[in-house]
């Protein structure tokens, strides 16, 4: 909680979701050289979706929600994927979910 006298500062966890889609790479970009701001995008929208759902970190969400926001993110960025090729990524949006909840 914090103190009526200090200043509010802005709700942000993109350091924490860039970290997590940087270490999964979901596409291996990263691995191939692609620069390391790659994913800024992606976690930023991300960072938006989470934002709405847990009314920037006043209310509590799940993983299962926090990888639907993933998953939904990633489709539009880098899809359309056909559904085989979203399941073989659910690991990894599972992964990433897990480590954005930890962080909220």
């Amino acid at each position: 909680m914090t103190h009526p006298s200090k200043q509010m500062t802005a709700w942000s966890k993109f350091g924490q979701i860039k970290d997590a889609l940087d270490k999964e790479d979901i596409e291996g970009l990263l691995v191939l050289g692609c620069p390391s701001d790659e994913y800024d995008g992606e976690a930023s929208l991300i960072e938006s979706g989470v934002a709405r759902v847990t009314n920037f970190g006043k209310n509590k969400t799940s993983v299962d929600v926090v990888e639907a926001i993933v998953s939904e993110v990633w489709n539009n960025q880098f899809g359309p994927f056909d559904p085989h090729d979203l399941e073989k990524r659910r690991p990894a949006f599972t992964s990433v979910a897990q480590k954005i909840a930890a962080a909220l």
